[in-house]
C-alpha cells in the first residue's frame, strides 16, 4: 500500500516537470503508437507503411495482396491479412475498441496534438515515465479535455494490451 502511494506521488511529481506542449504531444503519441502497433501487426511482413492508416486498412489489404502489374490477387495472402485484422479487432473489441469510432478518433488525436518531436534517451527517466501506463493514465486525466478522456483511456488500454502481448515497450521508436 505504501509503495503504491509513493509511486503515484512520484508519477504526479514527474508530470509537474513535463511542459504542457510535451504532455499534449504525448496524448497524440499514445494514439499514434496504437495505430502503428495495429498496422505492424496486420502487415508484419511490410517494413514501410507510408500511407497506411486504420481508416484505409481494409483497402490496403486489397492493395498489398494484388500484384501491381498483373492485377492478379494472391487470395491466400489476402485471407491471411484479413484474418489477422479480424482476430486483432476481435481482441480489441473485447476491451471496448470500436472500428467505426476509434480509427477516426486516433487520427483526430494525432492531428490535433501531434506526436513527440524528440525521442527521449533509451535509459532516461522520461523513457521510463512514457512507458509507464500509470503515468500515461494520469497524464490523460490531467491534460486531456474531459470529453476525450474516456476514449483516450481506452486507446491506452488497447496499447497496453498489445504491448503486453508482443512484450515490447508501450512507445516504440
Amino acid at each position: 500500500m505504501f509503495t503504491d502511494t509513493c509511486e503515484k506521488a512520484e508519477s504526479q511529481s514527474c508530470q509537474a516537470d513535463v511542459p504542457l506542449e510535451v504532455k499534449n504531444r504525448l496524448l497524440g503519441e499514445i494514439a499514434y503508437q496504437l495505430d502503428g502497433r495495429i498496422l505492424s501487426y496486420v502487415f508484419q511482413g511490410h517494413k514501410r507503411l507510408y500511407g497506411f492508416t486504420l481508416l484505409n486498412l481494409p483497402e490496403k489489404i486489397i492493395q498489398v495482396s494484388t500484384h501491381p502489374l498483373t492485377g492478379k490477387v494472391d487470395e491466400g495472402y489476402r485471407l491471411h491479412l484479413t484474418q489477422r485484422y479480424a482476430d486483432l479487432m476481435e481482441q480489441l473489441n473485447r476491451l471496448g475498441f470500436k472500428t467505426t469510432l476509434h480509427p477516426p478518433f486516433t487520427e483526430f488525436i494525432v492531428n490535433t496534438y501531434g506526436i513527440l518531436k524528440e525521442r527521449p534517451d533509451k535509459y532516461s527517466t522520461q523513457t521510463m515515465d512514457y512507458n509507464n501506463p500509470d503515468f500515461l493514465r494520469e497524464l490523460i486525466v490531467t491534460t486531456a479535455p474531459g470529453k476525450l478522456q474516456k476514449d483516450l483511456l481506452l486507446v491506452l488500454t488497447c496499447l497496453c494490451s498489445m504491448a503486453q502481448k508482443d512484450r515490447k515497450p508501450l512507445l516504440l521508436y
